[in-house]
């Protein structure tokens, strides 16, 4: 039975990370609200920084989250959006104009904007050359000017002869989306809309009034940490990081002489992105290796492991922020997201490095199983069922019929078994 055959206004998400894949499932309630329905998550091994690089492992870890979130929500998953993430993303800021579309039932000169007009000049604002694998996965208006009248957000309707746009274009490396969005259909499902990961995060834990007056988002997960910097509503700068919390892990491993498991436990359990002064600084033991003797070290010396290797990725956060033309206009500081974001004291460090106020941010707007979905680490996932929403009401669904619903999940699986061939 189809998914919306029972759930006409169902919407499905797949976060898939470095460390973990998270689908969710929810449905649109008479109010218009998200009410959570289901959750399933998997441990995630076949992608690094946002790449696939084991296609069988991904497939896997995508079925578990799934079926488990299925299972929770007693309907079938079909059509998904998924977040991108990782070093495959560009963006740049960019600009389109054109002449208003000639009505003949206005004086020369002050021809009413249209919806075509729009369409246009957002065209000519992502008419950029980009290289054979790239492509454009989002044209984030920043604002629109009418003849010399600039500043706004909706130029529908108003009167005038000349349209610009000025936008901000994120793109993408095209194999390896594709190769994403083959993984996500071999397991049965086919792929709505890909969603730039921070993008979504800032659908789940921002407010319009910080988008409006300035703020950062920062989304740290395993394999990256990415940002964007909103103003007056808009995206004015994206940028990838190279690292996120695993690269903290592996600083503990290797010093620590411990797995990379342990060292995401030691992390996790005694672990301050800070050590505060009012903690007392215990001793810790670590079980030796292969035979290996027990290391030990102290909350403080742990931490001193962790501060360094945070501080060097906010900072180079705080470079990007600085790239930005509105830098200095930023009234709402930074909010942090993201698995990374649970790191005791991370509000203190990050306030050092920024010098502005700072605050977790904890996913908003969704109703059912809210408790499950409560930590910073579920931000993305919550964030596509919200750009889901708003896409289909501004789009309509692409969801497609029962039948042919059914019969990609028969090809998805023969596009499995043709993967588990090759390994």
């Amino acid at each position: 039975m189809s998914t919306f055959e029972s759930q006409p206004r169902l919407i499905s998400a797949l976060d898939i990370g470095t460390t973990k894949v998270c689908a969710v499932m929810a449905q649109v309630n008479e109010s218009g609200r998200l009410n959570l329905l289901g959750v399933g998550s998997a441990p995630s091994t076949g992608m690094r920084k946002g790449m696939v690089v084991n296609v069988k492992e991904t497939i896997t870890a995508i079925e578990t989250a799934v079926e488990e979130a299925e299972a929770q929500a007693d309907v079938k998953m079909d059509g998904v959006y998924v977040a991108l993430s990782g070093e495959q993303i560009r963006s740049m800021n960019n600009a389109g104009v054109i002449t208003v579309s000639r009505d003949e039932s206005h004086l020369p000169h002050t021809q009413e904007i249209t919806e075509e007009d729009v369409d246009r000049v957002l065209d000519q604002a992502k008419a950029v050359t980009l290289p054979n694998d790239r492509e454009i996965l989002h044209v984030l208006p920043q604002e629109f000017k009418v003849d010399q009248h600039d500043g706004i957000k909706a130029p529908l309707g108003h009167m005038g002869h000349r349209l610009e746009a000025r936008v901000h274009l994120v793109t993408m490396d095209s194999p390896a989306a594709q190769n994403l969005i083959r993984c996500v259909e071999a397991a049965g499902l086919f792929v709505e809309a890909l969603v730039l990961a921070p993008l979504a995060s800032a659908a789940a834990v921002l407010e319009q009034t910080e988008k409006d007056q300035g703020v950062v988002l920062i989304d740290m997960g395993a394999g990256t940490t990415e940002l964007l910097v909103y103003y007056d509503g808009g995206v004015r700068h994206t940028a990838v990081i190279p690292f996120g919390g695993n690269r903290v892990s592996n600083d503990i491993a290797q010093i620590l002489h411990t797995t990379f498991q342990k060292a995401e436990e030691l992390k996790m359990e005694y672990g301050y992105a800070k050590f505060p002064a009012t903690v007392e600084d215990n001793e810790i033991t670590i079980n030796g290796i292969a035979g290996r003797q027990p290391q030990t070290t102290t909350r403080r010396g742990l931490s001193a492991i962790i501060e360094p290797r945070l501080e060097e990725i906010l900072q180079l956060c705080r470079n990007e922020v600085r790239k930005s033309d509105v830098s200095d206009k930023l009234t709402f500081g930074v909010v942090i997201t993201g698995g990374g974001a649970l790191l005791r004291e991370m509000e203190e460090k990050a306030g050092e490095v920024f010098n502005a106020d700072i605050k977790i941010g904890y996913p908003l707007h969704v109703g059912g199983l809210e408790d499950m979905v409560s930590s910073p680490e579920y931000a993305t996932a919550i964030g596509l069922l919200l750009y889901g929403l708003e896409y289909e009401e501004t789009y309509g669904s692409t969801k497609r019929p029962s039948s042919l619903s059914n019969f990609m999940r028969k090809l998805g699986s023969l596009i499995k078994n043709f993967f588990k061939e090759l390994f």
